[in-house]
């Protein structure tokens, strides 16, 4: 493993090359060229069989190229795919992503044309990702190699994760889950066998990357287990680094090598390291996706007191139990709100209202109430994290409550959550709320665990500042 984090062709190209691009429908070559038209640098198709592809000139080998292009995508067989690395190495193209399976994981015939593809990069200049990845989605520039259904359209927008996954069905089904109530995507990169390129690569590069906000990792092995805690303890100074290592029990860890052909490694060990550097580690996919769009969307808490303000009183009955739960080792505690706060709160809503925390308007509340009371909250001294529920069904309450609520949190320094319900329309709302800049989440109980994740990042660089 070459180690070094230069990977601008890879992730910003000039130009690319499509092996095994096809007029064929259904063909992965031919999604991947495709999707890749939308590219805005040159996008040359390599086809031995074909003249022209979808109106672009084909060309019969990569040495035959116009010019020696940044990335070549390869769409084609194991074995092929090998001899056509080791072409474009001596072509000199510096980047190569390596769509196909059927490598280690799939036993010894695979494992040595591999090793083949290892000696590639260790004899020439040339990088891997792969094999058996489904490579890149980068919103912010089109570059998009994934050839099943990922949520393409719905996290186009962008935004500040990093989510590198070695797993490509992890990935895509689980962004895919997440863009449907909102999150902003930087960059996803599917790590595959990692025969070259691995996790710790895009750590140290999007560590570096001033528009990455947080990082997000599925990862089943450790490819240098030392050097990417000790980075990561680097880069969480900077930004937070969350990773979801699976392989944690003796059939898990069974599996990893069935579907990688690596060891997983002890996760007592593993548990224990990221604690010691910086890293702040969940155990499913949604937990995954919900840390890493709560931890690129709202500061660390500056304590642990949660404000829960609603206008259905169970929900914050169940949001109080939920707050006084410890998990993780992380305690959360309801904040006792002053008396100047219960009195304004009072004054802007009804005689009826409760006023202490939770702090339930209760259905007949409206827009103005709910943002009010909220502006309040996030004004006394004695609240950390504020947890807001936006519910629509109630009477007064109109679509006009996304802005009522965006508006107050805006310009708020204490992290803000919204929890919301409506029906088969809560996606539809949450998006709205994502547009708006706000973290929301389906369920009370998320809520409030990315509260504690928020409280979480602060003890971590607390820890790691000392």
């Amino acid at each position: 493993m070459q180690n070094n984090s230069d990977l601008n062709e890879l992730l910003n190209p000039r130009s690319i090359a499509v092996i095994g691009a096809t007029n064929t429908p259904g063909r992965v070559g031919r999604i991947i060229f495709e999707q890749l038209l939308r590219f805005k640098g040159p996008v040359y198709p390599v086809n031995i069989r074909e003249n022209e592809i979808l109106g672009r000139k084909s060309y019969e080998h990569v040495e035959v190229l116009p010019e020696t292009v940044d990335l070549a995508v390869i769409a084609i067989k194991a074995e092929s795919a090998v001899r056509v690395a080791n072409d474009c190495a001596r072509k000199g193209i510096p980047k190569l992503i390596i769509v196909a399976g059927g490598f280690s994981e799939s036993g010894e015939k695979g494992r040595a044309l591999e090793d083949w593809l290892v000696s590639i990069t260790q004899n020439s200049n040339t990088r891997i990702l792969g094999p058996n990845t489904l490579g890149l989605f980068l919103p912010h520039n089109q570059l998009d190699t994934i050839f099943v259904d990922h949520g393409d359209k719905a996290l186009a927008g962008g935004g500040g994760v990093a989510f590198i996954s070695q797993s490509g069905s992890v990935g895509t089904e689980a962004l895919g889950l997440a863009s449907n109530t909102g999150f902003g995507l930087r960059s996803f990169v599917g790590l595959g066998n990692k025969c070259d390129l691995d996790e710790l690569d895009f750590l140290s590069w999007f560590g570096q990357d001033p528009e990455t906000t947080c990082l997000a990792f599925y990862i089943e092995s450790l490819s240098q287990g030392r050097k990417f805690l000790e980075k990561a303890r680097q880069t969480s100074l900077i930004k937070p680094v969350v990773v979801l290592k699976a392989g944690r029990s003796e059939a898990g860890a069974d599996a990893v090598s069935s579907h990688t052909g690596r060891l997983a490694g002890s996760d007592r060990v593993v548990g224990g390291a990221f604690r010691q550097y910086g890293v702040q580690r969940v155990f499913d996919d949604e937990e995954l996706c919900d840390a890493a769009k709560t931890l690129s969307g709202l500061p660390p808490a500056q304590g642990n007191r949660v404000a829960i303000l609603t206008p259905a009183g169970g929900y914050g009955v169940m949001g109080a139990d939920h707050v006084e739960m410890t998990r993780g080792g992380i305690r959360l505690e309801m904040a006792r709100l002053s008396n100047e706060t219960q009195e304004q709160i009072y004054k802007t809503s009804f005689s009826f209202a409760s006023c202490r925390n939770p702090v339930d308007l209760t259905a007949s509340a409206n827009d103005r109430m709910i943002g009010d009371a909220l502006s309040t909250i996030i004004d006394d001294d004695g609240v950390d994290i504020v947890i807001c529920t936006a519910f629509f069904s109630p009477p007064s309450i109109t679509d006009g409550l996304v802005e009522s609520i965006a508006s107050r949190v805006r310009d708020s320094q204490k992290p803000v959550i919204v929890f919301t319900q409506y029906g088969p329309f809560t996606d539809s709302y949450l998006r709205q709320f994502h547009r708006e800049g706000i973290v929301g989440f389906p369920s009370i109980g998320r809520a409030v665990r990315a509260a504690r994740f928020l409280v979480e990042r602060a003890g971590i660089l607390q820890s790691i500042r000392a």
